[in-house]
């Protein structure tokens, strides 16, 4: 009897544990951003040389691969295009409130000119208690890192259901 009782205990955690699993929907699951560099972003390379950028698109935390967007690129040093991105490297969301979200998330992109890069993007919102967080955008291209931020650049990552 006693063996019996416990074997359907045992069954009955085994049977919750995967109904709730399985039937659990985190936040983040259903959760995309949208993120947006609102005006022109330019940043410095060591060498002096610059890149602007502008542009917007989409991603999902969860999944590196969902992304959408791009904009455009302009050096100083001569060329200019389009870049689309590829995948999400990472995002780190940082303390926030309102509808935008505080963060730091890295993009791998391609250039119209066929090099690629990574494009970061930070967003500050009011009340991030985050000292070396700040808005704006840059990028690397090639070999080229264009870290150096020189504008006041205002970008945004809004939070939104998948499908909106």
């Amino acid at each position: 009897m006693r063996a019996k009782n416990l074997w359907l205990l045992g069954f009955a955690v085994a049977l919750f544990s995967v109904l709730a699993t399985n039937s659990k929907v985190r936040a983040s699951d259903d959760t995309q951003f949208k993120w947006v560099i609102t005006n022109t972003a330019s940043a410095l390379a060591v060498d002096g040389s610059s890149i602007t950028l502008t542009g917007t698109g989409t991603f999902a935390p969860d999944d590196p691969e969902e992304v959408t967007g791009g904009g455009t690129w302009t050096v100083s040093t001569g060329g200019s295009g389009t870049f689309k991105v590829t995948k999400l490297i990472r995002f780190d969301p940082a303390p926030s409130s309102g509808p935008n979200q505080a963060g730091l998330g890295f993009f791998r992109i391609t250039y119209s000119d066929g090099s690629r890069g990574v494009l970061t993007v930070s967003c500050l919102t009011p009340g991030t208690p985050v000292p070396g967080l700040e808005d704006g955008a840059h990028a690397s291209k090639g070999f080229v890192d264009y870290f150096n931020r020189q504008t006041p650049t205002a970008t945004v990552f809004f939070k939104q259901l998948s499908g909106n």
